[in-house]
């Protein structure tokens, strides 16, 4: 590693004591007050301002995540560098149909890739999932497409600091609220203008109707419309491109802020088929574009750690993947390199190293198809083996997750529970803006698997 990101490193481990104490403080706190009272009111605020995933309270917990300024520091640095080499692999996949291959990219995919958004913008809005832990932080997926959680974390942020046992913390401790939601409206705004556009837009945030995740688009279009943007909500199998609008309900639509899946798009493409011809046309901006999925599949790792391609790096770049990235490859039964670059047969390699492998499908979400080495015995582990050389699925070194103690309330009584805790910085023009810090009881941080989120707050 270089000095600075050596000595960023160092600083962010020596403020792990800081944290610790100022979590010590808060349940201290916590234990003083009249806690069904706090957690019953806490609760229904959340509840009132729709912090909920379907009907279920995204966060049940009493406390929120807190990290140090250096720290946030530490993970700021290692996603400029890790997203830097990302992007810096990204002229090279557009002209080679080989590496666009590898990275698993389908026909309709690649069709979609074809289409110039308006703007450079590989990802105007991502986030990268981690574990950071005193000065380590590593990196083990990138959500380049359309990362769900800002506008919950930005009213957990807010709820938590009106909070009776915030403001008493408050009185010996000064914090700073991370929010994200007016970046992510500058960013969409930045693109429009970028993309042409020069009126006031019509913003459209488009996803399929019934999801669990609706409460969090109207978060976004109340917060949007606050700052003056007419926003709308809308499915995309329900608009329409006419008069060289794409349209809801005869609205002409200027901007779309996409929360749809690409594949997901590609699975009802003909239904879809106006918001397709609108991007084609250049008559909508659409963020983040199709291209963004060049980012999204997993096996982009694959590429990062991969020495090959390390020439296309700057040096910061590789001391950054080095130090952040864990080893990832496709499954094939080939020959490659090792963690230490020794040469390896690698389905042999993954065989004898299952304690130390994770498989995880390239391209699905929710913790689907994720099988754990040290969570399986050898014959299972054989026959995970033999089923991802069938598949579009990759290998990844494990890293060590991070388990931490935290209070929920379930209604009657609060329990202190020990979880897995994934740190999840927001990512815009390359740099951490915000974080959505996940909490689950297994090995596996997702929301969607049933595990919960609580706000993030940096200790300055």
């Amino acid at each position: 590693m270089s000095m600075d990101l050596e000595e960023l490193a160092l600083k962010a481990a020596a403020s792990e004591a800081r944290r610790q104490d100022a979590v010590l403080r808060y349940e201290a706190l916590l234990d003083r007050t009249d806690i069904r009272l706090f957690a019953e009111e806490l609760q229904q605020e959340l509840r009132e301002r729709c912090v909920l995933f379907g009907e279920r309270l995204v966060c049940p917990f009493l406390r929120p995540c807190f990290i140090t300024r250096e720290q946030f520091d530490l993970l700021d640095r290692a996603v400029a560098g890790v997203v830097g080499a990302m992007l810096a692999l990204v002229p090279t996949i557009l002209a080679s149909p080989e590496l666009q291959a590898f990275l698993g990219l389908t026909e309709g995919e690649r069709r979609l890739l074809e289409i110039d958004p308006g703007y450079s913008e590989i990802s105007v809005s991502s986030r990268l999932d981690s574990f950071l832990s005193g000065g380590t932080c590593r990196f083990l997926e990138y959500n380049a497409e359309c990362p769900a959680g800002i506008g919950y974390g930005d009213i957990m942020l807010k709820t938590f600091l009106d909070s009776r046992v915030m403001r008493c913390f408050l009185k010996d401790h000064s914090v700073r609220a991370p929010f994200c939601s007016e970046r992510l409206l500058q960013a969409l705004l930045e693109s429009y203008r970028l993309w042409g556009g020069q009126d006031e837009p019509v913003l459209a945030v488009i996803d399929y109707d019934g999801l669990p995740t609706r409460h969090e688009f109207g978060i976004l279009q109340r917060f949007f419309q606050s700052r003056g943007v007419r926003t709308l909500v809308a499915d995309p199998r329900k608009l329409e491109y006419r008069g060289g609008f794409l349209r809801h309900e005869g609205q002409p639509i200027h901007l779309v802020y996409r929360r749809l899946l690409t594949n997901e798009y590609l699975e009802r493409d003909q239904e879809c088929r106006p918001v397709f011809q609108a991007y084609r046309d250049r008559r909508v901006c659409l963020v983040n574009s199709f291209r963004s999925k060049l980012l999204h599949k997993k096996a982009i790792f694959a590429l990062l750690t991969d020495p090959g391609y390390r020439h296309l790096f700057s040096t910061s770049q590789q001391q950054a993947v080095q130090a952040h990235v864990p080893w990832t490859r496709r499954v094939q039964d080939c020959r490659t390199t090792g963690p230490e670059d020794e040469p390896i047969g690698l389905l042999d390699f993954v065989r004898r190293h299952r304690e130390d492998m994770v498989l995880k499908p390239n391209d699905l979400y929710g913790g689907e198809g994720i099988r754990v080495g040290w969570e399986r015995t050898d014959q299972e582990w054989d026959a995970d083996i033999q089923q991802a050389v069938l598949g579009d699925l990759l290998v990844q070194q494990r890293v060590g997750i991070v388990r931490e103690s935290y209070p929920i309330w379930d209604g009657r009584q609060m329990t202190r529970q020990e979880y897995t805790v994934d740190m999840d910085p927001f990512v815009f023009a390359g740099r951490a803006e915000g974080m959505m810090t996940r909490l689950a009881s297994s090995s596996l941080c997702n929301v969607t698997a049933g595990g919960g989120v609580v706000p993030c707050f940096i200790l300055d």
